[in-house]
């Protein structure tokens, strides 16, 4: 993965001192410091040991439910200030992985996942993550395919292009709150796609 990371990071550099200003950024909590709670930070740790050991004993929703109830008792601004918009989003997206990998007619297709070349798993490892992002698309070709570097090279890269490539995309693009981002955003990402598809193929061919 070095070899990948690198390539692209100095891809991303050489693509920000051509493309953008040299000038200073502001920050947004620039104006205000963030205060120190202590009593919020133990709770949230000792309600995750609580949800963690709750998953352990396969008791998820009774766990959900302790971490709920502490919140409303202990911090009630973090229940009101969590972006459950984006929390539905992802949570949708994930069970529909699972319900994709139900459906015979997908199973009949992507049963032949196991025996594409290289280049066709590459091909096919980005081409679902710019639909149903990079992480779900993991999960669902492990359905069908071992564990491999190539897998993971190309989910990595699947990462650029189209909006729902990575879930990071959608999280920093909600926190820049500037509708015009949005395609401005892909006028970058999806040169990037392409050319981390070829440099990255080309890298691991090197590499393998």
């Amino acid at each position: 993965m070095l070899p990948l990371a690198a390539a692209m990071m100095l891809t991303l550099l050489a693509l920000c001192w051509f493309c953008f200003p040299a000038k200073r950024l502001s920050y947004q909590s620039s104006d205000r410091a963030p205060s120190w709670q202590p009593k919020l930070v133990w709770s949230c740790l000792g309600l995750y040991v609580v949800f963690l050991t709750a998953l352990e004993m396969n008791q998820a929703l009774w766990g959900l439910a302790l971490v709920l109830l502490g919140f409303l008792v202990l911090a009630r601004a973090v229940i009101v200030h969590v972006d459950w918009s984006l929390l539905l989003v992802f949570m949708v997206m994930f069970i529909d992985v699972h319900l994709l990998t139900q459906l015979p007619a997908l199973h009949q297709v992507l049963s032949g996942v196991g025996t594409l070349s290289g280049g066709g798993l590459w091909l096919t490892a980005i081409g679902l993550s710019q639909v149903i992002s990079n992480v779900p698309s993991t999960i669902l070709l492990l359905n069908y395919v071992p564990p491999s570097i190539l897998l993971a090279w190309a989910v990595n890269v699947g990462g650029f292009g189209l909006l729902p490539g990575s879930l990071a995309n959608i999280i920093a693009l909600r926190m820049a709150s500037d509708r015009r981002i949005w395609w401005r955003f892909h006028l970058y990402s999806i040169p990037m796609l392409l050319w981390a598809a070829l440099s990255g193929y080309l890298l691991f061919k090197l590499s393998a």
